[in-house]
């Protein structure tokens, strides 16, 4: 195997193209987020990494992008592609792999090229080679933070109550809502992993806000409004017939009602409706309830997914 690292988006897209297209459910975070950047919808503040694993030797596609021309697994000359990975700075790497040999080699690459990587979220059971290999090569320590479930729909179930109100395309009158709706998400996110709750950093607080004003401006965004908007949700745009569902966000006072079950119910049925093929979203596997209501509108699992924290050993020398 050898790997093919660009900072590029569009010939990380184009060189993993057949991989992201065979499994377009469980890389569709990858997908969506490498899109973006590569129409120049959403930027980061420093250069990002992005790393295609492929059989064979190299001969022929090293160092370079591929053409992606190589049928299913995104093949050709450099052989198909066993693993697609980004690490987007702050963030940590996404990666989705399909075999153990193909995740250690994928974070003995990251590792040189952005050892200072926050941490990784990976899909099971290869996010653990992935790991193991990185403690090994940097002396860090994979602390798991969150453990999630990703879900896949085809056809909606209608919820089992009637839920008072309505579901509505959020305006540019939410904004500030909806803003602060993302911050208390992010926040909800920390609790959940244990970290503490700080006030968001201008970084972050910029990435919450360019996400909101993107889905604002895509008519991404919705809520579910019950004489004022009581919950909100956002969903990204089709790619390889699949859209994704998240953040899904109820104010703690509001929580209980049924208000966010209906709203990704209704939001679900009108993106099948409107040509998607299916319908994604993530769970906090430790939320029993927020995965109970998702089957019961017609959500079924398809793969688990960790996220790490990379937690580094400080060395002090003498004096």
């Amino acid at each position: 195997m050898h790997g093919e690292l660009t900072d590029d988006p569009a010939a990380f897209l184009a060189s993993a193209a057949g991989y992201f297209a065979a499994d377009p459910v469980v890389n569709n975070v990858l997908v969506t987020n490498v899109t973006g950047r590569a129409a120049g919808v959403i930027t980061d503040p420093a250069p990002a990494t992005y790393l295609t694993v492929r059989t064979g030797d190299g001969d022929g596609g090293e160092g370079g992008g591929g053409d992606g021309d190589g049928g299913e697994g995104g093949g050709g000359e450099g052989g198909d592609v066993v693993a697609a990975a980004m690490r987007t700075p702050p963030q940590r790497v996404w990666l989705s792999a399909e075999s153990g040999p193909a995740a250690e080699l994928a974070a003995e690459l990251l590792a040189a090229a952005c050892p200072d990587a926050a941490g990784v979220v990976g899909t099971h059971p290869y996010v653990a080679d992935f790991t193991r290999t990185w403690e090994r090569l940097t002396g860090a320590q994979a602390v798991p933070e969150l453990a999630e479930r990703l879900h896949a729909l085809d056809a909606v179930t209608p919820p089992p109550m009637a839920v008072p109100g309505a579901p509505r395309l959020a305006t540019a009158a939410d904004r500030d809502v909806l803003l602060a709706w993302c911050l208390a998400f992010e926040a909800d996110a920390a609790e959940a992993a244990g970290r503490p709750v700080n006030a968001p950093t201008e970084v972050e607080r910029r990435r919450v806000t360019e996400a909101v004003d993107l889905r604002l401006a895509e008519r991404r965004s919705w809520v579910w409004d019950h004489d004022g908007p009581v919950s909100h949700l956002g969903v990204t745009t089709p790619v390889h017939g699949v859209v994704r569902i998240g953040p899904v966000y109820t104010p703690r006072d509001r929580r209980g009602r049924g208000y966010a079950s209906a709203l990704v119910a209704a939001v679900s049925r009108h993106e099948l409706d409107a040509g998607a093929k299916t319908c994604a979203l993530y769970t906090d596997l430790a939320n029993p309830t927020s995965n109970k209501i998702y089957a019961a509108v017609g959500y079924r699992p398809v793969r688990d997914v960790t996220a790490y924290r990379f937690e580094r050993a400080w060395v002090t020398g003498p004096g």
